[in-house]
């Protein structure tokens, strides 16, 4: 497997798992607790209303998570085996549940990009472009080399601002992303022309799916968390957030976010050959 990883120049680390006892979780019973201190002291006889308010939202919290959990955690494992034989690296753990998706590949135009190369499953960095969802993907490791086949789009979902969690399966409660509108964003069609489409997304549906796209790779991508963070608040400001709310978001990712992750740990470019995006026709 060295071999592999020599071809793709990445960095291939252990990652951290995804937990049944996270940290939303583990803020919820924080809260509970401050709470039964708090009527401790001023209100004894809400106490034990309390407690059985807090064993209600905890078990609405843990229960969803729970059920299924080693089915979830044996897929999950499959997908990064079969991914880990293909590139020689495999994407984070990422969490649902997934509510949102698409079915072609999404293009982000950045300077941040400017002659960085990566090339995965889901996602491509490629000299000034990000592409979500590039398409099915065939590798040569061997000869240094990646096609997309454009005409066979495949699915990529996410949970948009994260987290976000069901409650006894019949609410989701988390991050909010906020108020419906016409947005502007870039695609790439089935006969590689790239176009402009218009989408009625969730205010920050655009930007988080970059992030999230970004954050599955972040351990191998050329580009750093403070890169990332800084491009998830820019586009959040692009899509029409008040600035003041843009910045706790991109607060909260930036140090809420992959915390294992150091800020400055850009890999560096992949040296793998691609053709398929090279010759984008723009219409």
């Amino acid at each position: 497997m060295s071999d592999i990883n020599n071809v793709n120049n990445l960095n291939n680390t252990p990652q951290p798992v995804v937990k049944k006892i996270d940290m939303s979780l583990k803020l919820a019973l924080l809260v509970g607790v401050i709470l039964l201190l708090f009527l401790l002291w001023f209100s004894p006889s809400f106490v034990k209303a309390s407690l059985y308010a807090g064993a209600i939202i905890c078990l609405g919290l843990f229960l969803p998570r729970q059920a299924g959990w080693d089915i979830r955690e044996r897929r999950a494992s499959e997908s990064k085996q079969v991914e880990q034989q293909k590139w020689g690296f495999s994407s984070r753990d990422r969490e649902g549940p997934w509510i949102n998706y698409i079915d072609y590949p999404l293009v982000r135009i950045t300077p941040l990009a400017d002659n960085k190369y990566f090339y995965s499953d889901w996602l491509v960095i490629e000299d000034n472009k990000i592409i979500v969802s590039p398409g099915t993907s065939e590798v040569n490791l061997a000869n240094k080399t990646v096609s997309y086949d454009l005409t066979q789009p495949k699915a990529y979902a996410w949970d948009g601002c994260s987290p976000k969690r069901l409650f006894f399966w019949v609410a989701l409660i988390g991050t909010p992303d906020w108020w419906h509108s016409e947005q502007n964003i870039k695609a790439i069609s089935e006969q590689g022309e790239l176009v402009d489409k218009k989408v009625f997304w969730q205010l920050c549906m655009h930007a988080s799916l970059v992030h999230d796209a970004l954050y599955q790779y972040l351990d191998n991508i050329p580009l750093s968390k403070i890169e990332v963070d800084h491009l998830f608040y820019q586009m959040l400001l692009e899509a029409g957030m008040p600035r003041l709310l843009a910045k706790i978001y991109h607060f909260s990712v930036h140090k809420l976010g992959a915390s294992d992750v150091l800020c400055d740990n850009a890999q560096v470019s992949s040296d793998m050959k691609c053709e398929t995006f090279k010759q984008l026709i723009t219409v």
